[in-house]
């Protein structure tokens, strides 16, 4: 067998100049076609500078590039992408579908029932699922619950699985409750099964729990908040200046710099998550994309919208 040696004192070096430099191929967003299609990767040794093993690191390597994409400690424990991916397609498959007579629904560019992202160089992966589920609100609000599975090799986040929602109405995509995320710090997995038990459990928790989000939602649409505050609320909560200002302009009471009356924090937050899901979803890799949702609902749509945060990187 062939043994695959990573040489510390080069390829890490390297690596550690991609990161901080923030170059092209390692901000690249991949977006994976199919389960089968997402890359495998190996532990491999490290050696010092005079060519000896160093036994405090492994290399994690991406099998179809032969990349470094992180170097770890010899306990670290590889949980691939490809498995989670492959899990939770298969408790996608035994769930609902969302319905398509919806016309808007097939048709539209934004939507697609399950996605799958690398970022990172590879060393994170985003998988996102829509299930066929509806809740319904009232007349004009409807909903399909959806999972975002998470997955690190570099040791940033544990495998995490959490919760947002898609409005059939508009197709943007909610922030669903702070409260609806799982989280496996330590996953410990004796088989494919095992792995397979514990994603169909969390996805089944998750979708008990849904309403929850509904029942935030309920109240953002019957308290009203003045529109002079929806500009240093996204700002607060720490979105660019540059994409506030653009939303704003999409309000009917703008007028140069000028906002005046009140409106109901849900459609205020609407019209944010309008444009944070056609204009910058797509720009931004899904870690700013999260971000991006959890400032917008930390400003408009959560218990203490309004309240300051950090500025999520552009």
């Amino acid at each position: 067998m062939v043994r695959m040696v990573l040489t510390l004192s080069t390829e890490v070096k390297t690596m550690n100049q991609d990161m901080e430099s923030g170059a092209t191929r390692d901000s690249r967003t991949e977006t994976i076609r199919s389960p089968e299609e997402v890359p495998l990767y190996s532990l491999v040794p490290v050696r010092g500078p005079e060519g000896e093993i160093l036994e405090a690191y492994r290399g994690v390597q991406r099998q179809d590039t032969k990349e470094i994409v992180s170097v770890m400690s010899p306990r670290y424990g590889l949980v691939q992408h490809a498995d989670l991916v492959k899990a939770l397609h298969v408790v996608g498959e035994a769930l609902d579908k969302p319905e398509t007579p919806d016309r808007e629904l097939a048709a539209s560019a934004h939507f697609t029932r399950e996605s799958i992202k690398l970022y990172s160089n590879g060393r994170r992966m985003e998988m996102k699922l829509v299930i066929g589920k509806k809740f319904k609100v009232d007349g004009e609000n409807t909903f399909f619950p959806a999972v975002r599975l998470l997955n690190s090799i570099d040791g940033a986040t544990a495998v995490r699985l959490e919760a947002y929602s898609i409005r059939v109405a508009c197709l943007n995509q909610l922030h669903a409750s702070a409260r609806s995320f799982l989280e496996f710090r330590e996953l410990h997995l004796a088989s494919a099964d095992d792995l397979l038990g514990q994603l169909q459990a969390a996805t089944h928790e998750i979708l008990d729990h849904f309403e929850d989000a509904l029942d935030t939602y309920v109240t953002a649409m019957h308290e009203n908040m003045p529109i002079a505050d929806f500009v240093p609320s996204l700002t607060g909560a720490g979105i660019p200046a540059r994409h506030v200002d653009r939303m704003a302009q999409q309000l009917p009471e703008y007028f140069g710099s000028t906002l005046w009356g009140r409106e109901s924090r849900w459609d205020l937050y609407q019209l944010a998550t309008s444009y944070l899901t056609r204009e910058v979803a797509g720009l931004v890799n899904p870690q700013r994309e999260r971000q991006f949702e959890r400032a917008a609902a930390r400003a408009l749509l959560l218990e203490g919208a309004g309240e300051g945060g950090e500025e999520v990187p552009a």
